[in-house]
């Protein structure tokens, strides 16, 4: 069988799938499928899985070539078709090969993966990410690189350690987040029944953040230890390290503070520190935050306006007419109400630690195509 860091090395243009995908799946079990896995994947995997629900007595063949045995990858592999729906389908196809998630789409998966998902076995990420495979694992690597440089900013100059010192603490933590994240039953043989309800990201971000604070709260002296030296103390002492595992429910704040009896899922679960990743569901979240003041303040009426203006929060761009007449309010309130937002937005320092939040986190978002998403976006609020 093809690793999923092999099919990507391929020069050829077309899509490859594992020899032993699935191919069809029946209209009951992607719509299981798809509420277990509504926050790991992108809009486009949603809209692919939505069609093969819709026309899941013919897409096979509807889309099925002759010289390709998965039929959604030969309908890929024979270019954009000139149909409008089969256009879109395949554009949304396209873009979710470009960022390299095939695997969100169930068609591509082997059984075995698709079966360990619905049965919630493990974490949809596991699979997604393909984090069995040492190849998957070091692409993944590089691309996290970005969230562990915001977190160790966040450490640098407040403990002895230098930058270098920190980046090796926060690479610890991510390589303990590969090897323990994601089964249901972990390497002690303890059950833990959250595997879907977190993604890999907002894990990872955790185990960063926990190795680097565990380093500064026992290792930060005024005589310098050689790393070598710390790590076997670490080892020995239970903490993070590169043959440790440790269970989702061991207490991980640190000694003497607040957070010394919350546990992993106490940390991740909280909004508090919903900032500390960078994916797509933590944007979501300080968007929310953010749509609550203005609710609060402005009342749902000019909450929804200002969305329909700007086109933001899942609502269609409108003009100052079709909202105009839409709410019943003159044009120029249109333009009044907004701006009367942004101001607030820009003068509130509530808000305006929210919205700087949102530019931080977009700035240096892992899906390159999620900086160009209106979602996210704050510049276009011109505040």
């Amino acid at each position: 069988m093809k690793t999923l860091n092999k099919l990507f090395e391929e020069k050829t243009a077309k899509l490859s799938v594992q020899t032993d995908a699935i191919n069809y799946v029946s209209e009951g079990d992607l719509k299981k499928y798809l509420e277990i896995v509504d926050k790991f994947i992108s809009p486009e995997a949603k809209e692919i899985i939505n069609y093969l629900i819709v026309n899941n007595k013919t897409y096979l063949s509807d889309l099925a070539t002759d010289d390709e045995e998965n039929a959604l990858a030969g309908f890929y592999n024979a270019g954009e078709p000139k149909t409008p729906e089969l256009k879109e389908l395949y554009k949304a196809l396209k873009k979710v090969v470009d960022n390299k998630r095939i695997l969100e789409i169930p068609v591509f998966q082997t059984k075995k993966q698709f079966n360990s998902i619905i049965n919630k076995e493990v974490s949809p990420d596991y699979v997604i990410l393909d984090l069995e495979n040492p190849h998957a694992q070091n692409e993944l690597v590089k691309q996290y690189q970005p969230l562990l440089h915001k977190i160790c900013r966040q450490y640098h100059g407040k403990s002895k350690f230098e930058y270098n010192d920190l980046m090796s603490y926060a690479q610890e933590g991510f390589l303990y987040a590969m090897r323990s994240f994601g089964k249901k039953t972990n390497e002690n043989g303890e059950v833990d029944d959250n595997v879907v309800k977190y993604t890999f990201l907002q894990y990872a971000a955790q185990m960063v953040r926990f190795a680097i604070l565990d380093a500064i709260n026992h290792q930060s002296r005024t005589v310098r230890i050689p790393k070598s030296e710390i790590t076997k103390i670490r080892k020995k002492e239970g903490q993070i390290a590169k043959d440790n595992t440790i269970s989702g429910d061991k207490k991980m704040g640190i000694n003497n503070s607040d957070d010394g009896n919350k546990t992993v899922f106490d940390f991740i679960d909280s909004q508090e520190y919903s900032d500390q990743t960078t994916d797509q569901s933590d944007l979501d979240i300080l968007w929310e935050d953010i749509y609550k003041l203005i609710i609060k303040e402005f009342g749902e009426k000019i909450f929804n306006i200002w969305c329909g203006f700007y086109g933001i929060n899942g609502t269609e761009k409108l003009k100052n007419k079709e909202l105009a007449q839409k709410y019943k309010v003159s044009n120029s309130s249109i333009t009044y109400y907004c701006m009367k937002v942004n101001t607030f937005l820009q003068k509130d320092k509530k808000a305006y630690k929210m919205l700087q939040g949102v530019y931080e986190l977009m700035k240096e978002c892992l899906n390159e195509a999620d900086r160009n998403d209106n979602r996210y976006d704050v510049h276009h609020l011109n505040i």
